[in-house]
């Protein structure tokens, strides 16, 4: 078993779960326009194991690198993989869900006009994503992604 986290590659079908995944810190790989090819040549090349619905593609990738999810929705996706990779055992940053990118926390200052007047007003804690250069801040939401966090975490155990 590695002590590295795993890296992933999500097929179309599974572009909710890429965003959780990537909330969870881990380095996700996610575009709806790849096709099977493109996945396969990826995880390949990239040492990223295919998280896919798709049966023919999952029997066409070498045995261990690819995993066929089973379940319907998001939630349980999401708690299938990480029952099956072990995920609760890499506490990671989470990286930015729309490009994947790192996060960084930034000075509050250079946030500014970046952010609407209350959030400015109201958060002084914001992180940048190193790629798409995307903020983020502890908004409303934080809470909910939490707790679901926990929960998947907790399903885990």
């Amino acid at each position: 078993m590695s002590n590295a986290p795993p890296r992933f590659a999500c097929d179309v079908m599974l572009g909710s779960t890429a965003k959780w995944l990537r909330l969870l810190g881990f380095d996700t790989y996610y575009d709806h326009r790849a096709d099977d090819a493109d996945l396969k040549k990826l995880c390949l090349s990239g040492d990223r194991l295919l998280l896919t619905k798709d049966v023919a593609l999952h029997e066409a990738m070498p045995a261990g690198t690819s995993r066929l999810v089973e379940a319907v929705h998001p939630r349980e996706q999401l708690e299938e993989i990480a029952a099956a990779c072990q995920l609760v055992r890499f506490p990671l940053p989470p990286r930015c869900s729309v490009c994947n990118g790192e996060l960084a926390a930034i000075e509050k200052n250079m946030a500014r006009d970046r952010v609407p007047p209350y959030i400015f007003r109201t958060q002084d804690h914001f992180q940048r994503c190193a790629q798409c250069r995307r903020l983020y801040w502890p908004g409303t939401h934080r809470e909910r992604i939490v707790e679901r966090i926990m929960k998947i975490r907790k399903a885990c155990d």
